[in-house]
């Protein structure tokens, strides 16, 4: 009697264990290199980067963040288009390679203002597209459309510094921009009482008519010579 109470004993504690085990199992969530997690709650806020923690409801919260590179990209053209020194319009192609920071003080700040919006691409730059374009603009103001053609490295070098700093403050570290797409905004797309435009439009509407002028005196020029040629030859 004595064996058979000590083997319910046994069964007892060891079913216990399971069932705490079980139990722990479904409370644990681990980290990886692709996802942290921070935990809020009784303890306070804890980052875990690849690593785990127990979760209990209602004592703790958990937040999954994103650490993959995101390729976010902004587009500005007509009258959304950039607006250079020499006040003309230009259609801009642009893409940003962001992710959240891998520090604790990074993925705490990503969870805190940005929450599940590090899962997806629209949501995320949604978010942050106002920063972007800031940053775009700042520089294109800085530089004429000549220059900006002429110096795209210098372009897109200059807005990484302008939009990576204001991004720290959502966690995220931007990684590179790259710029797709670089054209002179068409004439037709542009509304000639926007005071920016007509300063614009004006300027452009020279350079066409000074590069006509001047295609037309090669041209003329061009047939002066023939003439010359054709003259000489009958002359000899």
């Amino acid at each position: 009697m004595e064996l058979s109470f000590l083997v319910i004993n046994v069964a007892v504690v060891l079913a216990v264990i399971l069932f705490i085990g079980l139990v722990m199992a479904r409370l644990f969530k681990r980290a990886t290199r692709e996802i942290s997690l921070v935990k809020t709650g009784q303890g306070g806020k804890k980052v875990f980067m690849d690593a785990g923690a127990i979760i209990v409801p209602l004592l703790h919260e958990v937040s999954p963040v994103n650490m993959k590179t995101l390729r976010l990209e902004v587009q500005r053209s007509g009258e959304a288009a950039l607006i250079t020194q020499d006040r003309m319009r230009v259609d801009v192609g642009v893409e940003f390679y962001v992710s959240v920071m891998a520090t604790e003080e990074g993925i705490a700040r990503a969870a805190q203002t940005l929450g599940s919006r590090t899962f997806d691409v629209e949501q995320l730059r949604e978010m942050i597209e106002g920063k972007l374009i800031d940053g775009l603009r700042a520089v294109a103001a800085q530089m004429t459309m000549d220059g900006l053609h002429e110096n795209r490295a210098d372009f897109v070098q200059e807005v990484q510094n302008a939009v990576s700093e204001d991004l720290l403050k959502n966690g995220l570290s931007l990684e590179s921009v790259s710029l797709t797409a670089l054209d002179q905004t068409p004439l037709a797309a542009l509304d000639e009482n926007n005071a920016f435009n007509a300063v614009g439009m004006r300027k452009l509407a020279e350079v066409i008519a000074t590069s006509k002028k001047e295609r037309a005196q090669i041209d003329a020029d061009a047939e002066v010579e023939v003439r010359r040629w054709k003259h000489s030859v009958r002359s000899y």
